[in-house]
Parts: structure tokens; C-alpha cells; sequence
């Protein structure tokens, strides 16, 4: 297995940096959307992030989560961390998130 380059922590900094470019500080919670890929058990994954809340879709290889949450780094930090143990778990590649930016 390869290390990627960028970590998801880092990635998730350079999506909040994008955000806060267009004065969005990730507080207001927003429709986001996690990004799973890979070979491994998907069924699992759907179950278990149902349970915990999350609407799920995708077909083949692939499985998108979707939420309503913010998105600073305080709110995020601990989803970002489920979301690399879910793909441990379930053998799938973490994809990352996206989400609409929201100003007030």
C-alpha cells in the first residue's frame, strides 16, 4: 500500500483554505459529501454510516456518504478521522470530501 503525499489532514486544511478564500469560515453547517473508492466491502460501509447518520449512494466501485455538518477544523477533525477508519476497516480508498460554500 502506498503513502499518499498529502495527508487527509492536509488536504483538509487546502479545502478550508478555498472556503475561507470566498469568506466562508466551515462554520455553517452545509451539505457535504465523503468520497470512498476500491474493491473492498461497500455494503458494510453503507450499514455502518447509516447507522451513524449518513445518507449513502454510489454504485460499482464506489460509495458517496452525505451529511449536513460544518466544516471547521474543530467539527471536521473527528469525522475526517471516522472517515480513514471506515476505509481501513471496510478495505476502501478515502477519497476526500467536498461541500458548497456558504457565506453570510
Amino acid at each position: 500500500m502506498h503513502e499518499d503525499v498529502i495527508s487527509h489532514e492536509e488536504r483538509d486544511a487546502m479545502i478550508r483554505a478555498a472556503l475561507a478564500e470566498h469568506g466562508d469560515s466551515g462554520v455553517t453547517p452545509r451539505h457535504t459529501l465523503f468520497f470512498f473508492h476500491g474493491e473492498g466491502d461497500h455494503d458494510d460501509l453503507n450499514e455502518v454510516a447509516r447507522r451513524a447518520g449518513f445518507v449513502t449512494s454510489g454504485q460499482d466501485e464506489t460509495t458517496v456518504l452525505e451529511t449536513t455538518m460544518a466544516v471547521d477544523a474543530a467539527s471536521f477533525a473527528p469525522v475526517s478521522a471516522m472517515m480513514q477508519t471506515w476505509a481501513a476497516a471496510f478495505q476502501l480508498d478515502y477519497d476526500g470530501w467536498e461541500c458548497a460554500v456558504v457565506t453570510h
